[in-house]
């Protein structure tokens, strides 16, 4: 009898791990110049690959239960079979054909591939149409096994069900189609919270993809059976639907049979992908690539919904956005205001003045006042010098309203314009923590609601953030009799860095002052000015969808054409929220779009009625396209997100047209009244006006 294999659990050693760090240090620290074991940070090296070494055998002896168990706490698991997307080419067929979205197509073989349209399409009667398909899921039907009685029985199928296998308005709580135990059907609940013992239920762990049974939880009044349990001997089956992978993949010029015109397969967009097995799954995670099914950054939503989605053509998931017009006002940059400034006031509601504070020769603590839009003095005078306590030291200043008295800090003092004596910050602010008591380095507030109409300015609500070092704190108060009194609920400290992302190192640091100005924050450090906008720490993400559109419209997109359906939303909803991380809130929603009209002045081969009607039709399709949703772009593959336009790209668009000699003026105009249309980062463009003049 042959030996049976041994398999060897200890298949990364120590000496191999230490040479491979030390082959990495000349990129990763070139300063590290001594390899000798004598190095204490070799010998770091060797302590860790010497741990390592022990782990690695360790984890050699796991099961292959026990090790989806720890991927799965991972958030690593294996992904589904993916479907395969196509372009479908129907032939003219002499009379013209509507195709509606979702119909089938099937590619002739052993096990029929069938497919489905994703979005309609009219075939002319003479010139064919081309449109998207993808791979629609088979079913199917498993023996799971038979239960042994026991509370929190989990199955797991064989493959990974594909989620969802058709957009529902009610997003079901399960991916399978139905679990059966014994000849009962059981139905799918969200959770065992509302079910009892005799309850026939199971609910659907998505992260680990296992089928599982009413567990026995402990109570204060002790233990309580949520939802029934199989009872012994009861075979488990179940059916699903599942992608079959590149194992039947289609290639271009494979016909199709379906009730259309003659079809066949034009182009392979994207090919079916096989299920991973958990060591594709591990080494994905190891190359710093998230799982499928965790989904913790925004690209992590992006890629699931691009992936998966049928009803979604193009998805952007945002945690922030940046200002929509990035530019800073005059008056807060220099020479406007002094290259270094101590403290800044620019009233909350109304904002139209700023007076910088700076440290002047002798010590003292002077100030510049300036118009924001021009940066220049305005007229008339007004009492903007600082109260005695702050007059050699102030630290920041906060101004609600221009009629109401401003709020100065200096050191550990704090006081309101007339006020004859200074109060204790920690006195005036109770619960603010303990290292903004002192030395802050700016107070900005924004306002809860439209009261700028308010001129009591009594009852208004604000956010109010005090900036120290790296962090701040904030917290709603509400603005009573000359006072900021705390409103209910708790303030929140958190790193300047991480709620105002989009702000450099520099200004995230000590700023010199922050000011607001219609909801933008305005940072002041050196002679740098940065606007950002706050992102605050329950923010939800933004899910923005583009649904499927004509690929080549000759006409303008309708607001119709681009809102985002019952379904997209349900589709969209079903595959993140079970990604999503406890705790993340999603909003999902249309883009930005920016309307525009492109005005242009061309010159066409020939000047007979025909030909200038032909250049314009050519000009007009090919502007529609270049700035598209979905094929537009100078890639093809979209208008990018955030971009703006600019007269440059009116002539990048009609540069290829054939039928267009030359391009003499080219123009863009929008509802904002600029020689470019702003897009913010949320946003898309949409093309609702082409003027072609044709002249020769």
């Amino acid at each position: 009898m042959p030996e049976l294999p041994v398999p060897d659990l200890d298949d990364l050693r120590f000496q191999p791990m230490v040479d491979a760090a030390k082959r990495a240090l000349p990129s990763r620290s070139p300063s590290w110049t001594d390899h000798n074991v004598s190095d204490p940070g070799v010998t770091l090296l060797e302590a860790c690959a010497g741990r390592v070494d022990a782990l690695v055998y360790r984890a050699n002896r796991m099961t292959p239960e026990q090790r989806s168990r720890l991927l799965a706490l991972m958030g690593i698991m294996p992904m589904a079979a993916v479907p395969c997307r196509i372009v479908v080419r129907f032939a003219a067929s002499g009379a013209e054909r509507d195709v509606p979205a979702g119909t089938g197509l099937t590619a002739a073989r052993d096990r029929p591939l069938v497919l489905r349209t994703t979005a309609p399409v009219r075939v002319p009667a003479d010139r064919p149409a081309t449109v998207e398909a993808v791979e629609w899921p088979e079913t199917v039907t498993e023996d799971l096994g038979t239960s042994d009685g026991t509370p929190g029985q989990r199955f797991a199928p064989s493959r990974r069900p594909w989620s969802p296998a058709a957009p529902a308005p009610d997003p079901a709580p399960s991916p399978v189609i139905e679990v059966r135990v014994g000849d009962r059907v059981w139905p799918a609940v969200d959770s065992f919270a509302g079910a009892d013992r005799e309850t026939p239920c199971y609910w659907w762990d998505d992260a680990v993809g296992e089928v599982v049974f009413g567990p026995l939880v402990p109570f204060a009044d002790g233990e309580r059976q949520l939802g029934a349990v199989p009872p012994p001997e009861a075979p488990v089956r179940v059916a699903y639907a599942a992608c079959r992978g590149a194992r039947d993949a289609v290639s271009p010029g494979t016909e199709l049979v379906g009730d259309t015109p003659p079809a066949v397969v034009e182009k392979v967009v994207a090919p079916g992908r096989d299920a991973e097995d958990w060591r594709q799954a591990l080494e994905r995670a190891a190359l710093g690539l998230a799982p499928p099914r965790r989904a913790v950054t925004a690209a992590d939503h992006e890629r699931i919904l691009t992936e998966q989605a049928f009803t979604v053509a193009r998805a952007l998931v945002l945690d922030s956005v940046r200002p929509e017009d990035p530019r800073v006002l005059v008056g807060l940059c220099p020479p406007a205001r002094p290259e270094t400034v101590t403290a800044c006031a620019v009233a909350v509601h109304d904002p139209d003045v700023a007076v910088h504070y700076f440290i002047d020769a002798d010590g003292n603590v002077a100030h510049r006042q300036v118009v924001l839009e021009t940066g220049l003095e305005p007229p008339g005078e007004a009492e903007d010098d600082p109260p005695g306590f702050a007059a050699k030291r102030l630290d920041a200043v906060l101004e609600l309203r221009g009629d109401v008295p401003r709020l100065w800090f200096s050191g550990d003092l704090c006081a309101w314009t007339g006020d004859p004596r200074p109060n204790k910050i920690a006195d005036e602010f109770p619960g603010l923590p303990d290292p903004f008591h002192t030395g802050v380095d700016a107070v900005a507030a924004l306002a809860h609601g439209d009261d700028s109409d308010d001129n009591s300015d009594s009852g208004s609500e604000y956010e109010v953030f005090f900036f120290r070092d790296d962090s701040f704190y904030h917290r709603r108060f509400t603005y009573e009799n000359g006072r900021l009194r705390p409103s209910p609920g708790r303030g929140v400290r958190s790193l300047i860095s991480e709620s105002f992302p989009h702000l450099s190192p520099h200004c995230a640091r000590k700023p010199d002052a922050v000011v607001t100005v219609n909801g933008v924050f305005s940072f002041l450090k050196d002679a740098r000015t940065e606007s950002t906008l706050w992102l605050p720490e329950d923010a939800a993400l933004r899910v923005l969808l583009v649904p499927h559109l004509p690929a080549d419209p000759t006409t303008p997109l309708s607001d119709a054409d681009l809102d985002v359906t019952d379904a997209m939303l349900a589709e969209a909803g079903a595959l993140l929220d079970g990604a999503r991380l406890l705790g993340d809130r999603l909003h999902v929603t249309r883009p930005d779009y920016r309307p525009f009209a492109a005005h242009t002045r061309i010159r066409s081969w020939a000047y007979t009625p025909q030909s200038v009607e032909e250049a314009k039709a050519a000009a007009g399709r090919a502007l529609y396209r270049y700035f598209h949703p979905v094929c537009g772009g100078p890639a093809g593959s979209g208008w990018p997100w955030g971009r703006r336009v600019h007269a440059s790209d009116v002539l990048a668009a009609l540069e290829t047209v054939p039928e267009v000699r030359t391009v003499l003026d080219a123009s863009v105009v929008s509802d904002r009244h600029g020689p470019v249309v702003e897009v913010p980062d949320n946003g898309l463009v949409l093309l609702t006006d082409c003027v072609i003049d044709v002249t020769d």
